[in-house]
């Protein structure tokens, strides 16, 4: 049965189990909490956009890759000693993020 796109209802068109979406929620929530600096909120933002072009194409391999780089993209143990600031996500990473949980049914 196909689902009409007109349908509001339906929060996102990529058919996910839930173990992928819970992985993707509780990324996407870590990150929301992430003190990084500004060129790896770079990478961040590149990887959030990523998983919200796949969740809306419906492709889950795009998907589930998204997911993956943004792990990735987050903080990393060892921590150079430096002068760099690390700061809380951006107001764009932060609001794209949310809506991406919002449309995966998960609370902001």
């Amino acid at each position: 049965m196909a689902s009409d796109p007109a349908d509001t209802d339906q929060p996102m068109p990529v058919s996910l189990d839930s173990e992928l979406r819970g992985d993707a929620l509780a990324v996407l929530h870590d990150a929301l909490q992430w003190r990084l600096t500004d060129a790896r909120w770079g990478a961040v933002a590149q990887a959030v956009h990523a998983v919200a072009e796949a969740l809306q194409s419906g492709n889950a391999d795009a998907f589930r890759a998204a997911v993956y780089d943004l792990e990735l993209a987050g903080p990393v143990r060892a921590t150079g000693i430096g002068n760099t600031p690390i700061v809380p996500p951006p107001g764009p990473v932060r609001e794209e993020i949310n809506e991406l949980i919002q449309s995966m049914g998960g609370r902001g």
